[in-house]
């Protein structure tokens, strides 16, 4: 079960360069020394140093990749970006499946509604996160007329959890 958080845009945007920063910085280091072992112990087989650079380049991206995953996923100055990845994974999930759910809107399927609620909450979030009040103009009007209908059928208006499988039966549909 995924819970929408209460987070400081700027806080956010702090914690998620600061991590960006770290993760480039053990890329730079990771990349230019494969890059190097690369052209030292292959360069007997290719006079191509550049082709042999973006092997080791390669080598060394996939190394970090593997050295967030196993160490620093679940470091606290990842959990900001992290929470960010899964809130998107959310709603990528619910996007997949928007037509037949905002179908089921139209139709009062309450379970429909729900998940429709917590997209836009969560897609409020990542503009507000992201700071993209372009976008934000036109998903409130939406949710305005969805708010309006939900105090109409007595729905709780605060659907801040979803879990993937409550999007199942309209996913089905698609």
């Amino acid at each position: 079960m995924f819970k929408i958080e209460d987070i400081d845009p700027i806080y956010y945007r702090k914690q998620t360069r600061k991590s960006t920063l770290i993760i480039m910085a053990i890329f730079i280091v990771i990349g230019f020394i494969s890059a190097r072992l690369a052209v030292i112990y292959l360069g007997n087989y290719s006079s191509n140093h550049i082709v042999l650079n973006l092997i080791g380049a390669f080598v060394g991206l996939l190394i970090t990749f593997w050295i967030v995953k196993a160490f620093f996923i679940k470091s606290e100055w990842m959990k900001e970006a992290m929470y960010a990845w899964r809130l998107k994974r959310h709603l990528m999930y619910i996007y997949n499946s928007i037509k037949t759910i905002k179908q089921a809107v139209e139709d009062n399927d309450v379970q429909a509604i729900k998940i429709m609620r917590f997209y836009q909450l969560g897609t409020e979030q990542m503009h507000l996160l992201d700071n993209n009040s372009h976008e934000l103009i036109e998903l409130r009007g939406e949710m305005r007329e969805l708010e309006d209908k939900m105090n109409e059928m007595g729905i709780d208006l605060n659907q801040t959890e979803f879990a993937m499988e409550m999007a199942d039966d309209y996913r089905l549909n698609t």
